[in-house]
């Protein structure tokens, strides 16, 4: 069964990745003069870190003309509760498959 959420706005921030907070994104390298080597994305189901590299395994990522308006061509599965994230033009998506792992948060 594959279960969509709700779409929530990508905030991109120069925060470290580690500082994150859920729904936040920072782009690597932060100097926009050089290409981007991929987006750390903070997964806004389970707060966990994952990371987007530009052009592995056909990914690629575009830019707005604001940081906010970044476009991934095919969705990041979070590492720890292996939900979906699609993000067009800065609109971040979850999708829920058979691979997602059910947490309790306490």
């Amino acid at each position: 069964m594959v279960r969509k959420a709700g779409v929530m706005r990508l905030v991109a921030t120069s925060k470290r990745p580690c500082n994150l907070e859920r729904g936040e994104a920072r782009r690597v390298s932060q100097n926009l003069k050089f290409p981007i080597v991929g987006y750390h994305v903070c997964c806004p189901r389970c707060g966990f870190v994952s990371i987007a590299f530009q052009n592995h395994e056909g990914q690629v990522i575009s830019e707005g003309a604001s940081p906010e308006l970044v476009t991934f061509s095919k969705p990041l599965r979070c590492i720890y509760c292996a939900v979906l994230i699609h993000v067009t033009e800065g609109a971040i998506e979850l999708e829920e498959d058979e691979h997602v792992r059910n947490l309790l948060f306490r």
